[in-house]
């Protein structure tokens, strides 16, 4: 059983399309940290720090891809109004425009799958993802 998982799972990545560098599943000219960045920013601004566990990064990670989002226009770094010596990653309006993009984009490619797939195995496909995610977050340090 695990041989047959990991054929099947990295099977999956392949052609999805997660290792391209620069460029998300769902098309967008980016990496796929850049792109889960943006829609979590698009939510609330944060500290780095939280962004990175969030994301499962290390610092090191973090602060290359913030530093990216920034070149890129996409963030700027704002005063904490709650404690002065920290700073909070804020969306950009451009980097707003950027991030509602990906969200659509991503919608559009995650239904395409979906409607590859008998809609009486949706609840399943959506059980057997939440059982991976909860499985990887307690593998994640």
């Amino acid at each position: 059983m695990p041989d047959d998982f990991a054929e099947v799972f990295a099977g999956f990545v392949r052609s999805f399309g997660l290792l391209e560098p620069d460029r998300t599943p769902c098309g967008s000219a980016m990496s796929v940290a850049e792109a889960h960045a943006l829609t979590i920013l698009r939510e609330s601004p944060l500290h780095q720090g939280k962004l990175g566990a969030l994301l499962h990064l290390g610092k090191s990670s973090t602060s290359r891809l913030t530093d990216g989002l920034e070149e890129r226009g996409w963030v700027r770094r704002e005063p904490d109004p709650g404690d002065g010596r920290a700073r909070l990653l804020v969306l950009t309006e451009n980097g707003e425009r950027v991030a509602a993009g990906v969200v659509e984009r991503r919608g559009r490619r995650l239904q395409a799958l979906l409607d590859h797939i008998e809609p009486d195995q949706h609840g399943t496909v959506l059980t057997a993802l939440r059982l991976l995610k909860e499985a990887a977050d307690r593998e994640s340090p």
